[in-house]
């Protein structure tokens, strides 16, 4: 019985290591500071429209601060989910250009568009 018991467990351990999950070299913590929020402007208007709302801080590891409140995020790869807080399930996905671009529901990108503005002031 033994033996079936340490194949069983080998073949378990064997399909779990082929899965394609995250590895945790994939997982990373985004650089501490502001990051600010905005949309694209109108040509008869300015070129972006601010969202404060939108905005946030990475304060340390995994954890954001916003207007509405503080929560936690997964950064994996380049697709940056909100898990916990007040911008919970939002995802946002990096550009080529460097910034963070809002990926809607339906997993076409959206308006919105965040980068990072400025290191956390001490104190």
């Amino acid at each position: 019985m033994r033996p079936t018991m340490i194949r069983f467990a080998s073949v378990v351990m064997t399909a779990a290591l082929a899965s394609p999950t995250l590895a945790a070299s994939d997982l990373s913590v985004l650089p501490q500071g502001r990051y600010g929020c905005w949309t694209a402007g109108v040509a008869s208007g300015p070129a972006v429209n601010d969202e404060p709302g939108k905005s946030f801080t990475i304060v340390r590891g995994s954890s954001y601060q916003s207007e509405a409140g503080g929560g936690t995020y997964l950064l994996a790869s380049d697709i940056l989910t909100f898990t916990r807080g007040p911008f919970k399930d939002m995802r946002l996905r990096r550009t080529r250009e460097g910034f963070w671009q809002q990926i809607a529901r339906d997993g076409e990108l959206g308006r919105l568009k965040c980068s990072r503005r400025g290191a956390v002031p001490l104190a």
